[in-house]
């Protein structure tokens, strides 16, 4: 009888040994898989801090350079008698109008004396290469036309905030327009 108790006291405290270990070894585990996960967020923390270190360094370029630029309100326009003169297809520089002209109100082109330094033929940058031939009539100030073939993409286009850039240095941040209506337009 006494080796029967003995047995189980035995049994018991293997019993008891065993949860205790699988406790510790659990507890291990958990500890090591916790350690990994630290381990990966403190990796993905120093991929965040150097992609927020760059991000910041671009957007203090970018706003060096949109100081530089002028803030302007950007419109399409098409060949029409009503949206333009009674000559259409000619510029104010008499060129036959093309996709990629660009009108600009008067106060920005040096032809006009408002202290502009844009001249007929220069390009410019708003989300593409432009090229200025017109002019917008004289009621309009800090504003640019884009001039295209198709009546309803310029209707799409609609009235856009933008900055335009007149040095070619100054292009690669020059990639943003926003609607003033509810879409965004962002483009590379």
């Amino acid at each position: 009888m006494k080796t029967e108790k003995t047995y189980i006291k035995y049994n018991q405290l293997l019993a008891f040994t065993l949860v205790i270990l699988g406790s510790f070894s659990f507890h291990i585990v958990q500890d090591r898989q916790h350690q990994s996960e630290m381990a990966s967020i403190i990796e993905n923390e120093a991929q965040v801090k150097d992609s927020m270190a760059t991000y910041i360094e671009e957007m203090a370029a970018a706003l060096d350079l949109f100081t530089e630029g002028h803030p302007l309100v950007f419109t399409a326009y098409n060949a029409m008698v009503n949206q333009t003169d009674d000559t259409p297809n000619i510029t104010a520089s008499n060129k036959e109008i093309f996709p990629g002209v660009l009108a600009l109100s008067r106060e920005l082109i040096t032809r006009y004396g408002y202290g502009g330094d844009v001249q007929y033929g220069d390009k410019v940058w708003m989300v593409v290469p432009m090229q200025v031939e017109d002019t917008m009539n004289k009621r309009w100030r800090g504003r640019g036309d884009v001039f295209m073939l198709d009546y309803h993409e310029a209707r799409q286009f609609g009235s856009r905030q933008g900055i335009l850039y007149t040095a070619e240095r100054d292009a690669d941040f020059a990639h943003s327009i926003e609607d003033t209506d509810t879409d965004v337009s962002t483009l590379n």
